[in-house]
């Protein structure tokens, strides 16, 4: 069975280096041609279903990836991106923003931490894999997709700050235990 993790297709927030977490933003132009582009190769992926973030911009790239397929698709808030808290809508170049952002256990203020988003992402996964049967794609943001990274593939402290999946890339996971029940 294969894992297919998708990150959203780019809005303005990302394309102006922006903290948008929660804040539920559509996709920019560019976004909106790398969405097409991903439902131009959906028949690349056989998926059996998308599970996806709730907000708007994983929600039109899950569409995209369908494309047009009868595939469905289901909403999950721990693929939610992180909660940037009082930096949501600033400029990730803020150096204030820097040591929540290289810390693992420090919350943004009124925020969540890498380890918060990794509890609950993590949960999830575990609960994806004993019911999951085919392949399936999860949408998500780029902090979700890197704690989704390390669950499959060991990294450093050093290599986990350093990744970041591009908007509207596919990752693909290969898992080697049978699951237990169908979606």
């Amino acid at each position: 069975m294969e894992i297919y993790v998708v990150r959203h297709c780019s809005t303005e927030c990302s394309e102006k280096r922006i903290y948008c977490g929660v804040s539920d933003v559509p996709l920019s132009p560019a976004g909106l041609s790398e969405a097409e582009r991903l439902r131009a190769r959906a028949d690349e992926f056989p998926i059996a279903a998308v599970v996806s973030s709730p907000l708007l911009r994983a929600r039109r790239t899950a569409e995209a990836l369908v494309g047009g397929r009868d595939i469905p698709i289901f909403l999950d808030a721990r693929l939610a991106e992180r909660n940037f808290g009082a930096l949501e809508g600033t400029s990730c170049a803020r150096e204030d923003g820097k040591r929540f952002r290289f810390s693992f256990a420090r919350r943004y203020p009124g925020g969540e931490s890498n380890l918060d988003v990794a509890v609950r992402v993590y949960a999830f996964l575990q609960e994806v894999l004993a019911r999951a049967e085919h392949d399936v794609a999860l949408v998500s943001h780029g902090s979700a997709c890197r704690i989704i990274r390390t669950y499959f593939k060991e990294m450093s402290d050093e290599e986990f700050y350093a990744y970041s999946q591009p908007p509207g890339s596919v990752e693909v996971y290969e898992v080697s235990k049978g699951p237990s029940r169908t979606w």
